[in-house]
């Protein structure tokens, strides 16, 4: 599922390849997320900043 995301796939075409409703993608990527931030917080690992979701906003603004 994050692969996909990465990839560029939105929820629906996730959910369509994974026999699964775009809602359960959408959760299971939001705790994925909760789940990578929280271990940053706790300094378990450690997150570049072109990856953080602001980090990709702020690239795409200054790019269009």
């Amino acid at each position: 599922m994050v692969r996909l995301t990465c990839e560029g796939y939105a929820a629906g075409e996730i959910a369509d390849r994974l026999k699964s409703t775009p809602g359960a993608v959408r959760t299971r990527l939001y705790r994925f997320r909760r789940d990578r931030y929280q271990a940053a917080s706790e300094r378990k690992i450690w997150i570049p900043a072109q990856l953080h979701v602001n980090g990709v906003r702020e690239q795409q603004r200054s790019a269009g």
